[in-house]
């Protein structure tokens, strides 16, 4: 890079520093030491169980909220499935026929027309 380069580059960068540092409220608040607005009363400070409370005991209540809400539905389902445990649900059949039972007894009797799309077995 050349010396203007550089130049240009500092200038640049000290300043939107400059603007940055300016135009914050801190800067204005250390400016404008004697002036307070309609407001813009501090009031008193918080105490360390207070502080503790706010930065501390809020965020931990929430995180203790969320997780009671993402796992209160698996604790009011009850028990699952484990694995090498018998299963005690009744059967289910998904989309199938009305009558579930004559199905299956159809589906088990030998049939003499073959198998579908022409297939004989």
């Amino acid at each position: 890079m050349t010396a203007r380069t550089v130049l240009r580059a500092a200038v640049l960068t000290s300043a939107t520093a400059l603007l940055v540092l300016v135009t914050t409220p801190a800067f204005a608040a250390v400016t404008v030491l004697a002036h307070r607005d309609d407001g813009d009363d501090p009031g008193g400070g918080l105490s360390v169980l207070q502080t503790l409370g706010i930065f501390v005991g809020i965020p931990v209540g929430l995180f203790v909220v969320i997780a009671v809400l993402v796992s209160a539905p698996a604790m009011a389902r009850g028990p699952r499935y484990r694995p090498g445990v018998g299963w005690w649900a009744a059967p289910i059949w998904f989309n199938g026929p009305d009558d579930a039972e004559r199905a299956v007894r159809e589906a088990e009797a030998p049939s003499s027309q073959g198998g579908g799309a022409s297939a004989r077995w």
